[in-house]
């Protein structure tokens, strides 16, 4: 469904924990940043989706030939936006719970540094 806005940048773009070898984060702000623009291109894409799936269906109404076809074509138009609404509820769950994870992850190596440097004074 929604596809990362940062699978180029670093680590995998797949949701996985970047391995050990990858850049560690900068700046705990900017993953912030990154799992908003994740999140608001999943709302995009989902906006899409419904419109695509909403279309098709106003398509499929107006080619019913009785009351008991158009039950049957809003039934499965309610069924697949319920669908894709849980889909959706799921992969938001998962960007935001990887944006938390690197943002921890980059304040930890701030956190990390600063002390180096205050041990080396």
């Amino acid at each position: 469904m929604a596809k990362s806005t940062r699978a180029g940048r670093r680590g995998t773009g797949s949701g996985e924990t970047p391995t050990p070898g990858d850049k560690p984060p900068s700046d705990p702000g900017s993953e912030v940043v990154g799992g908003l623009q994740d999140v608001a291109q999943a709302w995009v894409d989902y906006a899409r989706q419904v419109m695509d799936r909403t279309s098709a269906a106003t398509e499929a109404l107006l080619k019913c030939r009785s009351f008991n076809d158009m039950l049957g074509v809003q039934a499965e138009l309610m069924r697949g936006h319920l669908q894709a609404f849980l889909d959706q509820s799921s992969k938001l769950a998962e960007i935001t719970n990887r944006m938390a994870a690197r943002s921890i992850d980059a304040a930890g190596g701030a956190t990390r540094r600063e002390r180096g440097s205050k041990n080396q004074r």
